[in-house]
């Protein structure tokens, strides 16, 4: 009798933990919750002034249950997402996100599965669904900020608008501040000097090319006799080694610089440039670096000298200084 009972019971609560179903047999909600995972990724790390802002949103389905979601209209009731700058600013919808479209609110035309709004779309087991949504079309962005963006996925916002995920990372861009471009006549070879750019200038070319993974321009901003002192386990061995060895230690150490061993580089921004003498700068950085789930957050503060290259002379970095950033 016991054992009757025990099996009763179990049956029961294994009824309990299937996904209700509503009257239509939708059941996206349930499943998604359980075996559904959202991801964000943006275009780019860096944006100029007057460029699109595209951010994909990719939903996979991980169990061995089909899902379903049914897209609303407009899309950011579907996909929607918070976004705050720099100064941990929320920033709101533009004006004419924020009124209802009655007449599409329940539009029953079933479109494409290439990037159209649909009915429904089903995802199978080991499946995934993209969806590209250009942000600087629902988001108003400053030049000279970065920008932080989490996405929420309402699989059924129209009926049921509980029911959500929210991405599993975060995505960080920065809108640089707008540029003059200067053109060249025709035939003209002109181009601007090294001697002419600044320190911050250097470091931001520096480790731009560092993202871009440009190891040809990472290097040229680098003074390997000193910046190689900044690392202990090169410093003392190329030292105590002679002209031939200092050159196989440096081409292991730009190896080593390539491998990214701190994590790959996400953001960051300039912040102060002290003068030590007219031939010496110090400049202050804070970065982040992409380290599991949540970004390792850093100081920087890199030490520059001019030096002689040819018939000019440029700033180079000479040493570096980490801090980790609370």
């Amino acid at each position: 009798m016991f054992r009757l009972i025990s099996v009763i019971l179990s049956a029961f609560g294994t009824l309990l933990a299937y996904p209700e179903f509503d009257a239509r047999g939708n059941s996206s909600e349930n499943f998604i919750g359980l075996q559904g995972k959202v991801h964000l990724k943006l275009s780019k790390m860096s944006y100029l002034p007057g460029e699109e802002i595209w951010a994909d949103v990719t939903i996979r389905n991980y169990g061995n249950e089909v899902i379903r979601f049914y897209p609303a209209m407009p899309e950011i009731k579907t996909f929607q997402f918070a976004v705050t700058d720099e100064n941990d600013s929320s920033l709101p919808l533009k004006d004419r996100h924020l009124m209802e479209d009655k007449v599409l609110k329940r539009r029953n035309t079933t479109v494409n599965l290439v990037g159209d709004s649909v009915k429904e779309i089903i995802i199978h087991k080991g499946e995934s669904f993209t969806r590209r949504i250009n942000l600087s079309e629902y988001f108003e962005f400053n030049p000279g900020k970065s920008y932080y963006v989490t996405g929420y996925f309402y699989p059924n916002s129209v009926e049921d608008g509980n029911h959500f995920l929210r991405t599993e990372n975060k995505g960080i861009f920065f809108l640089e501040n707008r540029r003059k471009e200067h053109r060249h006549k025709k035939y003209e070879t002109e181009s601007v000097k090294d001697s002419d750019v600044t320190p911050e200038e250097i470091v931001h070319l520096f480790l731009s090319a560092e993202m871009k993974k440009n190891w040809t321009n990472y290097f040229k901003y680098i003074h390997f006799d000193q910046f190689i002192n900044s690392y202990p386990n090169f410093s003392k061995e190329y030292a105590e080694a002679d002209a031939s060895g200092k050159e196989e230690i440096t081409e292991e150490f730009k190896r080593f610089l390539k491998e990214e061993k701190a994590g790959k580089l996400s953001y960051y921004k300039v912040t102060e440039k002290n003068f030590v003498s007219p031939s010496l700068v110090k400049v202050h950085v804070n970065a982040e670096r992409e380290m599991g789930r949540s970004p390792a957050k850093y100081e920087y503060i890199y030490t520059l000298r001019k030096a002689d290259e040819g018939y000019s002379r440029i700033w180079k970095i000479t040493n570096v200084i980490v801090k980790v950033r609370r």
